[in-house]
Protein backbone atom coordinates (compact mmCIF):
# COMPACT_ATOMS: atom_id res chain seq x y z
CA UNK A 1 0.00 0.00 0.00
CA UNK A 2 1.01 3.62 -1.01
CA UNK A 3 0.14 7.18 0.73
CA UNK A 4 0.34 9.53 -1.06
CA UNK A 5 1.19 13.35 -0.43
CA UNK A 6 -1.31 15.82 0.48
CA UNK A 7 -1.67 19.67 -0.34
CA UNK A 8 -4.05 21.61 1.74
CA UNK A 9 -4.82 24.87 0.04
CA UNK A 10 -3.88 27.89 2.28
CA UNK A 11 -2.73 30.93 0.26
CA UNK A 12 -0.25 33.10 1.57
CA UNK A 13 -0.45 35.88 -1.16
CA UNK A 14 -1.17 38.76 1.54
CA UNK A 15 -2.65 36.37 3.69
CA UNK A 16 -6.05 34.87 2.51
CA UNK A 17 -6.96 31.58 4.51
CA UNK A 18 -9.30 29.12 2.25
CA UNK A 19 -10.55 26.93 5.06
CA UNK A 20 -11.61 29.61 7.31
CA UNK A 21 -14.88 29.29 9.89
CA UNK A 22 -18.37 29.12 8.64
CA UNK A 23 -20.60 32.54 8.90
CA UNK A 24 -22.53 32.02 5.21
CA UNK A 25 -24.04 28.61 4.21
CA UNK A 26 -27.05 28.33 1.32
CA UNK A 27 -30.41 28.70 2.85
CA UNK A 28 -33.99 27.91 1.44
CA UNK A 29 -35.88 30.75 -0.22
CA UNK A 30 -38.93 28.71 -1.86
CA UNK A 31 -38.85 25.18 -0.96
CA UNK A 32 -41.77 22.85 -0.87
CA UNK A 33 -44.71 21.26 -2.43
CA UNK A 34 -45.28 24.67 -4.98
CA UNK A 35 -43.22 23.93 -7.47
CA UNK A 36 -40.49 27.25 -8.06
CA UNK A 37 -37.46 28.53 -9.77
CA UNK A 38 -35.43 31.44 -9.98
CA UNK A 39 -34.57 34.08 -12.48
CA UNK A 40 -31.79 35.66 -10.69
CA UNK A 41 -30.83 37.77 -7.49
CA UNK A 42 -29.16 40.86 -5.97
CA UNK A 43 -28.15 42.29 -2.99
CA UNK A 44 -28.66 46.22 -2.13
CA UNK A 45 -26.69 46.74 1.28
CA UNK A 46 -29.71 46.59 3.43
CA UNK A 47 -31.32 43.56 2.30
CA UNK A 48 -31.26 41.56 -0.68
CA UNK A 49 -34.40 40.09 -3.35
CA UNK A 50 -34.41 36.63 -5.11
CA UNK A 51 -36.74 36.66 -7.88
CA UNK A 52 -39.47 33.60 -7.54
CA UNK A 53 -41.22 32.09 -10.55
CA UNK A 54 -44.42 30.17 -8.63
CA UNK A 55 -46.23 29.56 -5.59
CA UNK A 56 -49.22 27.07 -4.77
CA UNK A 57 -51.70 29.06 -6.86
CA UNK A 58 -49.59 28.88 -10.35
CA UNK A 59 -46.32 27.51 -10.76
CA UNK A 60 -45.83 30.68 -13.52
CA UNK A 61 -46.54 33.48 -10.87
CA UNK A 62 -43.75 35.71 -10.60
CA UNK A 63 -43.07 37.07 -6.62
CA UNK A 64 -39.98 38.27 -5.06
CA UNK A 65 -38.51 37.42 -1.50
CA UNK A 66 -36.45 39.72 0.79
CA UNK A 67 -33.50 38.38 2.36
CA UNK A 68 -31.24 39.37 4.75
CA UNK A 69 -27.18 38.96 4.89
CA UNK A 70 -27.21 36.59 7.76
CA UNK A 71 -29.62 33.80 5.39
CA UNK A 72 -32.98 34.81 6.95
CA UNK A 73 -36.11 35.24 4.76
CA UNK A 74 -37.72 38.98 5.47
CA UNK A 75 -41.33 38.64 5.66
CA UNK A 76 -43.74 36.53 3.31
CA UNK A 77 -43.12 36.43 -0.43
CA UNK A 78 -44.08 39.40 -2.59
CA UNK A 79 -46.62 38.95 -5.64
CA UNK A 80 -46.21 40.96 -8.28
CA UNK A 81 -50.10 40.24 -9.33
CA UNK A 82 -48.19 38.48 -12.67
CA UNK A 83 -47.36 35.52 -14.86
CA UNK A 84 -44.60 34.63 -16.57
CA UNK A 85 -42.60 32.65 -18.86
CA UNK A 86 -39.32 31.04 -17.23
CA UNK A 87 -37.15 31.41 -15.53
CA UNK A 88 -39.90 34.76 -14.17
CA UNK A 89 -38.16 37.58 -13.04
CA UNK A 90 -34.37 39.32 -13.36
CA UNK A 91 -33.64 42.00 -10.76
CA UNK A 92 -30.84 44.95 -10.80
CA UNK A 93 -30.80 47.47 -7.83
CA UNK A 94 -29.99 50.88 -8.94
CA UNK A 95 -29.62 52.44 -5.22
CA UNK A 96 -33.01 52.99 -4.09
CA UNK A 97 -35.42 50.19 -5.49
CA UNK A 98 -35.02 47.09 -6.68
CA UNK A 99 -36.18 46.91 -10.44
CA UNK A 100 -37.78 43.21 -11.50
CA UNK A 101 -38.32 42.33 -15.58
CA UNK A 102 -39.93 39.33 -16.65
CA UNK A 103 -42.14 38.12 -20.25
CA UNK A 104 -45.56 37.29 -20.39
CA UNK A 105 -47.10 34.89 -22.36
CA UNK A 106 -48.42 36.75 -24.55
CA UNK A 107 -44.89 38.05 -25.47
CA UNK A 108 -44.95 41.47 -23.65
CA UNK A 109 -42.01 42.17 -21.80
CA UNK A 110 -42.88 43.75 -18.13
CA UNK A 111 -40.99 45.90 -15.27
CA UNK A 112 -42.18 46.69 -11.98
CA UNK A 113 -40.14 48.64 -9.38
CA UNK A 114 -40.05 47.04 -5.49
CA UNK A 115 -38.68 49.28 -2.42
CA UNK A 116 -36.22 47.92 -0.17
CA UNK A 117 -38.98 47.26 2.27
CA UNK A 118 -40.76 44.97 -0.44
CA UNK A 119 -43.35 47.00 -1.31
CA UNK A 120 -44.70 47.83 -4.86
CA UNK A 121 -43.39 51.07 -6.62
CA UNK A 122 -45.95 52.67 -8.94
CA UNK A 123 -48.14 49.80 -11.40
CA UNK A 124 -46.17 47.54 -13.63
CA UNK A 125 -44.77 48.56 -16.86
CA UNK A 126 -44.89 47.30 -20.52
CA UNK A 127 -41.30 47.78 -21.89
CA UNK A 128 -41.89 45.83 -25.12
CA UNK A 129 -44.00 43.68 -27.37
CA UNK A 130 -43.63 40.66 -29.79
CA UNK A 131 -40.87 39.50 -27.39
CA UNK A 132 -39.69 36.06 -28.02
CA UNK A 133 -40.82 33.14 -24.83
CA UNK A 134 -39.18 30.07 -26.64
CA UNK A 135 -35.62 30.66 -25.04
CA UNK A 136 -34.98 31.68 -21.52
CA UNK A 137 -31.77 33.29 -22.17
CA UNK A 138 -33.22 35.99 -24.23
CA UNK A 139 -33.54 39.08 -22.44
CA UNK A 140 -31.35 41.16 -19.98
CA UNK A 141 -31.04 43.93 -17.80
CA UNK A 142 -28.05 46.34 -16.57
CA UNK A 143 -28.04 49.79 -14.77
CA UNK A 144 -25.93 52.76 -16.13
CA UNK A 145 -25.47 55.77 -13.76
CA UNK A 146 -29.49 56.92 -14.52
CA UNK A 147 -31.07 54.62 -16.81
CA UNK A 148 -30.86 50.78 -17.68
CA UNK A 149 -30.67 49.04 -20.78
CA UNK A 150 -33.31 46.44 -21.42
CA UNK A 151 -31.93 43.60 -24.21
CA UNK A 152 -34.51 41.52 -25.40
CA UNK A 153 -35.09 38.91 -28.50
CA UNK A 154 -38.34 39.44 -30.44
CA UNK A 155 -40.04 36.86 -32.56
CA UNK A 156 -38.03 37.12 -35.50
CA UNK A 157 -34.93 36.91 -33.03
CA UNK A 158 -33.10 39.68 -33.85
CA UNK A 159 -31.85 41.40 -30.23
CA UNK A 160 -33.12 44.65 -29.75
CA UNK A 161 -32.46 47.09 -26.40
CA UNK A 162 -34.78 49.61 -25.14
CA UNK A 163 -33.44 52.81 -22.72
CA UNK A 164 -35.34 52.84 -19.26
CA UNK A 165 -35.17 55.61 -16.81
CA UNK A 166 -35.83 54.96 -12.92
CA UNK A 167 -38.72 56.60 -13.04
CA UNK A 168 -40.08 53.85 -15.37
CA UNK A 169 -40.31 56.00 -18.28
CA UNK A 170 -39.04 54.74 -22.51
CA UNK A 171 -36.55 56.50 -23.45
CA UNK A 172 -36.26 57.22 -27.31
CA UNK A 173 -37.25 54.12 -29.13
CA UNK A 174 -36.34 50.48 -29.52
CA UNK A 175 -33.50 49.91 -31.32
CA UNK A 176 -31.73 46.76 -33.03
CA UNK A 177 -28.40 45.42 -32.13
CA UNK A 178 -27.93 42.51 -33.66
CA UNK A 179 -27.47 42.37 -37.67
CA UNK A 180 -28.33 38.59 -37.44
CA UNK A 181 -30.41 36.22 -35.19
CA UNK A 182 -29.58 36.25 -31.45
CA UNK A 183 -29.89 34.16 -28.22
CA UNK A 184 -27.94 33.70 -24.79
CA UNK A 185 -27.82 37.51 -24.51
CA UNK A 186 -25.23 39.08 -22.05
CA UNK A 187 -25.14 42.45 -20.87
CA UNK A 188 -22.42 44.71 -18.94
CA UNK A 189 -21.95 49.01 -18.61
CA UNK A 190 -18.20 50.31 -18.44
CA UNK A 191 -18.98 53.87 -17.20
CA UNK A 192 -18.91 54.86 -20.78
CA UNK A 193 -20.95 52.53 -22.96
CA UNK A 194 -22.88 49.34 -22.26
CA UNK A 195 -21.81 45.97 -24.08
CA UNK A 196 -24.35 43.62 -25.25
CA UNK A 197 -23.11 39.97 -26.14
CA UNK A 198 -25.05 36.90 -27.58
CA UNK A 199 -24.32 34.15 -29.69
CA UNK A 200 -25.29 33.90 -33.49
CA UNK A 201 -28.32 31.37 -34.03
CA UNK A 202 -27.24 29.03 -36.80
CA UNK A 203 -29.57 25.75 -36.73
CA UNK A 204 -27.49 22.55 -35.69
CA UNK A 205 -24.23 24.84 -35.73
CA UNK A 206 -24.56 27.62 -33.19
CA UNK A 207 -20.90 28.38 -32.56
CA UNK A 208 -19.82 32.11 -32.88
CA UNK A 209 -20.28 34.98 -30.10
CA UNK A 210 -20.97 38.52 -31.22
CA UNK A 211 -20.75 41.91 -29.45
CA UNK A 212 -22.06 45.66 -29.87
CA UNK A 213 -21.33 48.38 -27.82
CA UNK A 214 -24.27 50.92 -26.76
CA UNK A 215 -24.56 54.44 -25.47
CA UNK A 216 -26.31 55.83 -22.93
CA UNK A 217 -28.82 57.53 -24.96
CA UNK A 218 -29.37 54.83 -26.68
CA UNK A 219 -27.47 54.72 -29.92
CA UNK A 220 -24.65 51.99 -31.64
CA UNK A 221 -21.21 52.52 -30.67
CA UNK A 222 -19.50 51.31 -33.96
CA UNK A 223 -21.04 47.72 -35.15
CA UNK A 224 -21.36 44.03 -34.02
CA UNK A 225 -17.97 42.39 -34.14
CA UNK A 226 -17.47 39.08 -33.44
CA UNK A 227 -15.75 38.07 -30.03
CA UNK A 228 -15.50 34.18 -30.20
CA UNK A 229 -15.80 32.34 -33.58
CA UNK A 230 -13.88 29.13 -33.17
CA UNK A 231 -14.58 25.59 -34.48
CA UNK A 232 -16.74 24.65 -30.81
CA UNK A 233 -20.46 24.97 -30.03
CA UNK A 234 -20.90 28.08 -27.78
CA UNK A 235 -24.93 27.71 -27.42
CA UNK A 236 -25.23 27.73 -24.16
CA UNK A 237 -26.27 30.83 -21.41
CA UNK A 238 -23.07 33.66 -21.49
CA UNK A 239 -22.48 35.76 -18.93
CA UNK A 240 -20.24 39.37 -19.03
CA UNK A 241 -19.02 41.41 -16.19
CA UNK A 242 -17.34 44.38 -16.31
CA UNK A 243 -13.65 45.19 -13.87
CA UNK A 244 -12.89 48.65 -14.55
CA UNK A 245 -10.30 48.16 -17.10
CA UNK A 246 -11.77 45.27 -19.24
CA UNK A 247 -15.15 42.92 -19.72
CA UNK A 248 -14.77 38.81 -19.29
CA UNK A 249 -17.29 37.06 -21.10
CA UNK A 250 -17.98 33.70 -19.43
CA UNK A 251 -19.02 31.30 -22.40
CA UNK A 252 -19.83 27.62 -23.43
CA UNK A 253 -17.70 26.01 -25.76
CA UNK A 254 -18.25 21.94 -27.00
CA UNK A 255 -15.60 20.38 -29.37
CA UNK A 256 -17.36 18.45 -31.78
CA UNK A 257 -16.60 15.27 -31.00
CA UNK A 258 -16.76 15.39 -26.38
CA UNK A 259 -20.22 15.23 -24.96
CA UNK A 260 -18.88 18.31 -22.49
CA UNK A 261 -18.59 21.65 -22.35
CA UNK A 262 -15.97 23.53 -21.97
CA UNK A 263 -16.24 26.99 -19.90
CA UNK A 264 -14.41 29.39 -21.20
CA UNK A 265 -13.40 33.28 -20.25
CA UNK A 266 -12.41 35.60 -22.88
CA UNK A 267 -11.38 39.53 -22.07
CA UNK A 268 -12.78 42.34 -24.18
CA UNK A 269 -11.26 45.89 -24.20
CA UNK A 270 -14.41 49.05 -23.64
CA UNK A 271 -13.13 49.67 -27.11
CA UNK A 272 -13.75 46.48 -28.84
CA UNK A 273 -10.23 44.60 -29.00
CA UNK A 274 -10.81 40.83 -28.30
CA UNK A 275 -7.93 39.74 -26.10
CA UNK A 276 -7.07 36.37 -24.46
CA UNK A 277 -8.84 33.66 -23.47
CA UNK A 278 -8.44 31.68 -20.53
CA UNK A 279 -10.10 28.17 -19.57
CA UNK A 280 -12.92 28.26 -16.14
CA UNK A 281 -12.95 24.49 -16.17
CA UNK A 282 -12.66 21.58 -18.93
CA UNK A 283 -15.07 18.74 -19.73
CA UNK A 284 -13.70 16.08 -17.39
CA UNK A 285 -15.81 18.22 -14.69
CA UNK A 286 -19.12 18.41 -17.39
CA UNK A 287 -19.51 22.23 -16.28
CA UNK A 288 -22.13 24.39 -17.59
CA UNK A 289 -24.36 27.21 -16.98
CA UNK A 290 -22.12 29.39 -15.98
CA UNK A 291 -21.81 32.72 -14.24
CA UNK A 292 -19.82 35.83 -13.43
CA UNK A 293 -19.51 38.73 -10.97
CA UNK A 294 -17.24 41.32 -10.00
CA UNK A 295 -16.39 42.74 -6.78
CA UNK A 296 -14.06 45.89 -7.63
CA UNK A 297 -11.10 43.86 -6.94
CA UNK A 298 -11.63 40.51 -8.22
CA UNK A 299 -14.52 37.95 -9.93
CA UNK A 300 -16.21 35.49 -8.75
CA UNK A 301 -17.48 32.62 -11.17
CA UNK A 302 -20.06 29.61 -10.65
CA UNK A 303 -21.06 26.67 -12.69
CA UNK A 304 -23.12 23.84 -12.19
CA UNK A 305 -20.65 20.79 -12.41
CA UNK A 306 -22.40 17.86 -12.88
CA UNK A 307 -19.50 15.52 -12.28
CA UNK A 308 -20.54 15.60 -8.15
CA UNK A 309 -23.51 17.68 -9.61
CA UNK A 310 -22.94 20.48 -7.15
CA UNK A 311 -23.30 24.06 -7.74
CA UNK A 312 -19.42 25.40 -7.70
CA UNK A 313 -17.20 29.00 -7.22
CA UNK A 314 -14.14 30.02 -8.46
CA UNK A 315 -12.67 33.33 -7.58
CA UNK A 316 -10.11 34.59 -10.27
CA UNK A 317 -7.98 37.96 -10.76
CA UNK A 318 -8.53 40.76 -13.19
CA UNK A 319 -6.13 38.68 -15.30
CA UNK A 320 -8.21 35.33 -15.34
CA UNK A 321 -5.66 33.52 -12.71
CA UNK A 322 -7.59 31.89 -10.55
CA UNK A 323 -6.66 32.91 -6.56
CA UNK A 324 -7.85 29.62 -4.92
CA UNK A 325 -9.64 26.06 -5.77
CA UNK A 326 -13.39 25.88 -6.80
CA UNK A 327 -15.62 25.18 -3.98
CA UNK A 328 -19.32 24.39 -3.49
CA UNK A 329 -21.21 26.82 -3.38
CA UNK A 330 -24.89 24.56 -3.33
CA UNK A 331 -24.94 20.75 -2.90
CA UNK A 332 -27.86 18.15 -4.37
CA UNK A 333 -30.59 17.37 -2.62
CA UNK A 334 -31.66 14.19 -3.06
CA UNK A 335 -32.19 13.57 -7.04
CA UNK A 336 -32.27 17.70 -7.30
CA UNK A 337 -29.36 19.34 -9.11
CA UNK A 338 -28.27 22.98 -8.62
CA UNK A 339 -28.16 25.73 -11.34
CA UNK A 340 -28.28 29.24 -10.96
CA UNK A 341 -26.20 31.89 -10.97
CA UNK A 342 -24.02 34.84 -9.16
CA UNK A 343 -24.65 38.80 -8.72
CA UNK A 344 -22.97 41.40 -6.67
CA UNK A 345 -24.26 44.27 -4.94
CA UNK A 346 -24.12 46.01 -0.90
CA UNK A 347 -20.54 44.57 -0.63
CA UNK A 348 -21.66 40.43 -1.21
CA UNK A 349 -22.17 38.16 -3.88
CA UNK A 350 -25.66 36.92 -3.73
CA UNK A 351 -26.21 33.43 -5.38
CA UNK A 352 -29.16 31.50 -6.03
CA UNK A 353 -29.54 28.68 -7.35
CA UNK A 354 -32.90 26.37 -8.36
CA UNK A 355 -32.79 22.71 -7.51
CA UNK A 356 -34.40 20.67 -9.92
CA UNK A 357 -34.76 17.11 -11.04
CA UNK A 358 -33.58 15.17 -13.96
CA UNK A 359 -36.79 16.41 -15.75
CA UNK A 360 -35.81 19.93 -14.86
CA UNK A 361 -39.09 20.19 -13.04
CA UNK A 362 -40.55 20.03 -8.91
CA UNK A 363 -37.51 23.22 -8.60
CA UNK A 364 -36.89 24.46 -5.07
CA UNK A 365 -35.11 27.82 -4.78
CA UNK A 366 -31.87 28.42 -2.41
CA UNK A 367 -29.31 31.38 -1.94
CA UNK A 368 -26.29 31.56 -0.23
CA UNK A 369 -24.09 34.66 0.54
CA UNK A 370 -20.25 34.84 -0.62
CA UNK A 371 -17.95 37.73 0.55
CA UNK A 372 -14.76 39.04 -1.47
CA UNK A 373 -11.96 38.09 -1.31
CA UNK A 374 -9.78 40.16 1.10
CA UNK A 375 -6.49 40.15 2.77
CA UNK A 376 -5.03 39.90 6.72
CA UNK A 377 -5.39 36.93 8.63
CA UNK A 378 -8.34 38.06 10.30
CA UNK A 379 -10.63 38.35 6.86
CA UNK A 380 -11.41 34.64 5.92
CA UNK A 381 -13.56 33.77 2.65
CA UNK A 382 -16.07 32.02 5.37
CA UNK A 383 -16.65 28.95 2.76
CA UNK A 384 -16.52 26.24 5.17
CA UNK A 385 -19.57 23.47 5.08
CA UNK A 386 -20.85 22.49 7.96
CA UNK A 387 -20.48 18.93 7.04
CA UNK A 388 -17.70 16.91 5.12
CA UNK A 389 -17.31 16.53 1.33
CA UNK A 390 -15.76 14.19 -0.60
CA UNK A 391 -15.50 15.50 -4.23
CA UNK A 392 -15.22 13.53 -7.31
CA UNK A 393 -12.23 12.40 -8.45
CA UNK A 394 -10.77 14.66 -11.54
CA UNK A 395 -10.44 13.80 -14.58
CA UNK A 396 -12.44 10.58 -14.11
CA UNK A 397 -12.30 8.22 -15.99
CA UNK A 398 -8.36 8.97 -16.02
CA UNK A 399 -4.98 7.23 -16.69
CA UNK A 400 -2.73 7.05 -14.51
CA UNK A 401 -3.13 9.54 -11.98
CA UNK A 402 -6.43 11.38 -10.93
CA UNK A 403 -6.92 14.51 -7.85
CA UNK A 404 -9.50 13.42 -5.22
CA UNK A 405 -10.31 16.68 -2.98
CA UNK A 406 -11.87 16.76 0.99
CA UNK A 407 -13.21 19.42 2.60
CA UNK A 408 -13.22 19.15 6.22
CA UNK A 409 -15.04 21.26 8.45
CA UNK A 410 -13.80 20.50 12.29
CA UNK A 411 -10.73 18.69 13.30
CA UNK A 412 -10.77 14.88 12.79
CA UNK A 413 -8.96 11.73 12.44
CA UNK A 414 -9.69 10.90 8.83
CA UNK A 415 -8.61 7.86 6.05
CA UNK A 416 -9.14 7.76 2.64
CA UNK A 417 -8.22 4.45 0.76
CA UNK A 418 -9.24 3.13 -2.64
CA UNK A 419 -10.04 -0.43 -3.07
CA UNK A 420 -11.19 -2.78 -6.03
CA UNK A 421 -14.16 -4.17 -6.86
CA UNK A 422 -13.25 -7.88 -4.89
CA UNK A 423 -13.18 -4.83 -1.68
CA UNK A 424 -9.31 -5.69 -1.44
CA UNK A 425 -7.40 -2.10 -0.47
CA UNK A 426 -5.10 -1.18 -3.41
CA UNK A 427 -4.14 2.41 -1.36
CA UNK A 428 -4.24 4.54 1.83
CA UNK A 429 -4.04 8.42 0.80
CA UNK A 430 -4.68 9.47 4.65
CA UNK A 431 -4.75 8.25 7.74
CA UNK A 432 -3.81 10.83 10.34
CA UNK A 433 -5.49 13.77 11.93
CA UNK A 434 -5.85 16.79 10.19
CA UNK A 435 -7.15 20.17 11.13
CA UNK A 436 -10.14 22.03 9.61
CA UNK A 437 -9.81 22.64 5.84
CA UNK A 438 -9.71 21.98 2.18
CA UNK A 439 -6.92 18.86 0.71
CA UNK A 440 -5.95 17.42 -2.35
CA UNK A 441 -4.09 13.93 -3.04
CA UNK A 442 -2.88 12.25 -6.28
CA UNK A 443 -3.37 8.98 -6.75
CA UNK A 444 -0.91 7.30 -9.26
CA UNK A 445 -2.32 3.84 -10.32
CA UNK A 446 0.22 2.82 -11.93
CA UNK A 447 0.61 -1.07 -12.17
CA UNK A 448 -3.19 -1.38 -11.54
CA UNK A 449 -5.37 -3.21 -13.97
CA UNK A 450 -7.67 -0.63 -15.65
CA UNK A 451 -11.65 -0.57 -14.85
CA UNK A 452 -13.97 0.64 -11.59
CA UNK A 453 -12.37 1.48 -8.27
CA UNK A 454 -14.09 2.64 -5.24
CA UNK A 455 -12.25 5.46 -2.77
CA UNK A 456 -13.83 5.79 0.57
CA UNK A 457 -13.49 8.50 3.45
CA UNK A 458 -13.82 7.93 6.59
CA UNK A 459 -14.31 10.61 9.49
CA UNK A 460 -15.62 9.30 13.11
CA UNK A 461 -19.44 8.49 12.41
CA UNK A 462 -18.87 9.51 8.67
CA UNK A 463 -18.91 7.31 6.01
CA UNK A 464 -18.28 7.84 1.91
CA UNK A 465 -17.53 5.77 -1.19
CA UNK A 466 -17.23 7.14 -4.16
CA UNK A 467 -16.28 5.24 -7.60
CA UNK A 468 -13.52 6.17 -10.18
CA UNK A 469 -12.59 4.44 -13.46
CA UNK A 470 -8.89 3.78 -14.66
CA UNK A 471 -8.42 3.70 -18.28
CA UNK A 472 -5.58 2.29 -20.47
Amino acid sequence: MIKTNFTRFVIFAGIVLAYANVKAQEFPVAVGSDTTFSGGAVYGGLNGIVAVQGDNNSPYNINAQLVGAGGVLIGPRISLGASGVTPGATPVFDGTNYFLIWREFNGNLKGQFLNTSGALVGSSLTIATNVSIERMGSYGIVLADTVFLVVFTKTDDILYGQIVGRSGSLIGGQIQISNNYAREVSLAYDNANFLVTWVEIIPEMDKDIYGQFVSKTGSLVGSNFLIDGGPYYSDNPTSLAFDGTRYLLVYHDQPDTVGNWFIMGRFITASGAVEETVTICDTSLAPFIASVAFDNENYFITWTQLTDRTLRGRFYSKSGVPIDTSFVVMSPSENKIPFGGVGFGGGLYLVVGTKVDFNFSDGDVYARFISPLTTGVDNEINLMPDKITLYQNYPNPFNPTTVIEILLPQESFLTLKVYNVLGQEIATLFSENLVAGKYSTEWNATGEARGVYFYRLTAGSCSETTKLILLR
